[in-house]
């Protein structure tokens, strides 16, 4: 995604693009398949905090540089983390991953996921995190932090079971078993499920259309919605923090991360 509205972060890791009334949120990372690290996600979480208070902005969409939507968490970069310690990685799970999972659901204005490509692991818990979810041909969904020793610590199951229910939710988080596009919107997990040419255009369309809204009752309905899924999930994400301390400072993810140095 390029624009003359576009402009990018330091790292250029994360590109912002005001179109209208809505601000765009991409990933890029491709050569890493926008994978998240804890500069991206921190620098992601002030980019939608900021673009919260801004009485222009009416919805925030998060998408990634094609041909991927988000591969999850960077091995590389949360084995370096690993390194410091469980108290580390707590910190940057509860501090930094799990910010942006609080802001996303508190920033008063829709949040849409424009699902460009896999969302894996941190990329489907980032999606899931999102008001709504548009969903590329190209698509796919899975809860693979199993396949790394590790849980779902930005909250994807408490989220994902809110979403589709516990039996697929099981299915996915303990299996990791990858959901194509139709059957992810057949489940309620997307809203609606496009050829990849027509993606950005059916975002930028609803974009509009909530532009055209009263700003007070989309953040008053939002806000009623989330209240309605929030019940126990910030003591569950403080839960996640510590457990997943443990987890990538354990044999089992070391031995994962082997096998992931392998591949590479």
């Amino acid at each position: 995604m390029t624009g003359a509205g576009a402009r990018a972060d330091a790292a250029d890791h994360l590109v912002r693009e005001r179109r209208g009334a809505a601000e765009w949120l991409v990933l890029n990372r491709p050569a890493r398949r926008n994978a998240l690290t804890v500069e991206l996600v921190r620098d992601l979480a002030d980019a939608v905090a900021q673009a919260g208070a801004d009485p222009e902005v009416r919805a925030l969409v998060v998408t990634g540089a094609p041909p991927v939507f988000c591969a999850g968490g960077d091995l590389t970069a949360l084995s370096a983390v690993a390194e410091r310690g469980a108290r580390a990685v707590t910190d940057a799970v509860y501090g930094q991953f799990q910010r942006l999972v609080r802001l996303l659901r508190d920033v008063p204005v829709p949040v849409l996921a424009a699902v460009n490509g896999p969302a894996l692991g941190a990329g489907l818990d980032l999606a899931l995190a999102c008001d709504l979810r548009y969903a590329s041909r190209t698509a796919s969904f899975a809860s693979s932090w199993i396949n790394a020793g590790l849980v779902p610590g930005m909250g994807g199951a408490h989220l994902l079971t809110r979403t589709v229910g516990s039996t697929r939710a099981n299915e996915m988080v303990l299996t990791g078993r990858a959901v194509p596009p139709d059957e992810a919107c057949a489940w309620g997990l997307v809203n609606e499920v496009l050829a990849p040419e027509r993606l950005e255009e059916r975002v930028t369309e609803v974009t509009g259309e909530l532009a055209k809204l009263s700003l007070a009752a989309l953040s008053s309905s939002k806000a009623s919605l989330r209240r309605a899924l929030s019940s126990e999930f910030d003591h569950e994400l403080a839960v996640l923090g510590a457990v997943q301390g443990g987890l990538l400072t354990g044999q089992e993810f070391r031995d994962a991360m082997a096998r992931f140095r392998k591949k590479s």
